[in-house]
């Protein structure tokens, strides 16, 4: 009898000791694939800040397995899903702990090409993502998910056979369908090009794990990209324009910065509207007074914007205001003071607002672009930078990741 009791201890605590070692081998298989989601979504949002042509866009997911993006077919991503291109985004060649490497759903408005349609602060994922069934939706503005596809399921196979995709529905090597790799659960399918997707608690027929970039995590960083651009630019419109006629400024400094716009894309002064003189609104991305982008009044010339700036719309976003002791001689019909006030204190020449990205329901502002409360719509943290009615702005109060931000010079 001593003996019985003894063994059924000892297989007791082995069962305990088994359970214990699988649960600390699940954890810390989850804890590596999180490191690799984390190191997979800092690349793709680094790439997304850095773009060129398009900031904010993402490559076209990787269909071939060979790590690379694939090219357009016309204007078009071939697939929104597809493996992530870790050799475009110049990463390693992530696996998770089924040796499977990841794959990548891309919410189509963010491609990078034109054809998708401007990209800015107003600009939204359309990718939705459910947590255990389709009643209960986490975001429905995802940008990316990434996916970690675990063992195989059911009847999935990932040879190179080929065998008709119910993803693509077409004939593909098996080891290239999403069907073959990721699962439903929850009335959703994962193995879908547009979704819509799930996260949902590991089963014997559901073992996707996921990873979700939303347009609050991946626009706040590409905002703070093209307010620092734009603060170049302009540092270099004032230095260049030190011998200018009409670029000594009421300062009794040289250089100036350009008039503002208020919505016709050129600045509101000579010679592009004469008699007005407005130092609060828009970037003028069409024609900027006293000299336009690209001219050469002193031997070195003016910046231009970058074609992006103009073709994604941000200038319908970016608010700005130059102090009038920095601008050319003329009527003011809109300055308050000589400099521009941050936070009470005086002497700022330039003020750029970026509004956040868009969280509500669009459209963010209602009204035509010259109603001088189209600027209330986008800010708001403090009445002072949302009133488009004087010198006076302040340091958002707010502190989420969403928030609005100030940018200065100096």
């Amino acid at each position: 009898m001593l003996l019985v009791v003894m063994l059924i201890g000892m297989a007791t605590a082995l069962l305990v000791y088994g359970m214990v070692d699988t649960n600390a081998l699940v954890l810390r298989r989850d804890k590596d694939v999180a490191a690799m989601f984390a190191q997979a979504k800092q690349a793709l949002i680094g790439r997304a800040v850095a773009d060129d042509t398009r900031p904010g866009s993402l490559p076209c997911p990787d269909t071939d397995d060979d790590g690379s993006a694939e090219l357009f077919v016309g204007n078009d991503c071939p697939s929104y899903i597809g493996r992530l291109p870790w050799k475009t985004l110049g990463l390693p060649d992530l696996r998770d702990d089924a040796g499977e490497r990841l794959w990548y759903a891309l919410s189509n408005n963010f491609r990078d090409d034109m054809s998708a349609g401007p990209l800015n602060s107003d600009t939204r994922g359309s990718r939705t993502v459910h947590r255990d069934s389709t009643a209960v939706t986490l975001t429905s503005t995802a940008v990316a998910v990434i996916f970690a596809p675990g063992t195989t399921l059911g009847g999935q196979m990932r040879d190179g056979t080929a065998a008709l995709c119910p993803t693509t529905g077409t004939t593909i090597a098996r080891n290239l369908c999403a069907a073959n790799y990721l699962e439903s659960t929850g009335g959703a399918n994962n193995a879908t090009v547009a979704g819509p997707y799930i996260t949902a608690v590991r089963t014997t027929t559901f073992n996707d794990r996921l990873l979700v970039i939303t347009t609050a995590e991946l626009m706040p960083p590409v905002e703070q990209r093209v307010a620092r651009e734009l603060r170049t630019i302009l540092q270099a419109y004032k230095a260049n324009t030190a011998c200018a006629s009409g670029c000594t400024n009421l300062g009794g400094t040289y250089g100036c910065y350009p008039w503002a716009d208020l919505s016709n894309g050129y600045s509101d002064s000579n010679p592009f509207n004469p008699g007005e003189g407005r130092n609060r609104g828009r970037i003028p991305v069409w024609g900027a007074g006293p000299r336009d982008w690209g001219t050469n009044p002193c031997g070195t010339p003016l910046p231009t914007l970058p074609a992006w700036f103009d073709n994604n719309d941000w200038r319908l976003v970016v608010y700005y205001s130059a102090g009038r002791n920095y601008l050319g001689p003329g009527s003011c019909t809109t300055c308050v003071s000589s400099t521009l006030t941050v936070d009470g204190v005086a002497g700022k020449e330039v003020v750029i607002l970026m509004p956040g990205p868009l969280l509500g329901t669009p459209p963010r502002a209602p009204v035509p672009l010259d109603d001088l409360t189209y600027w209330s719509y986008y800010f708001d943290d403090d009445w002072e930078n949302r009133d488009n009615g004087n010198d006076l702005f302040v340091t958002p109060t707010s502190t989420a990741y969403t928030r609005d931000r100030i940018y200065t010079i100096p």
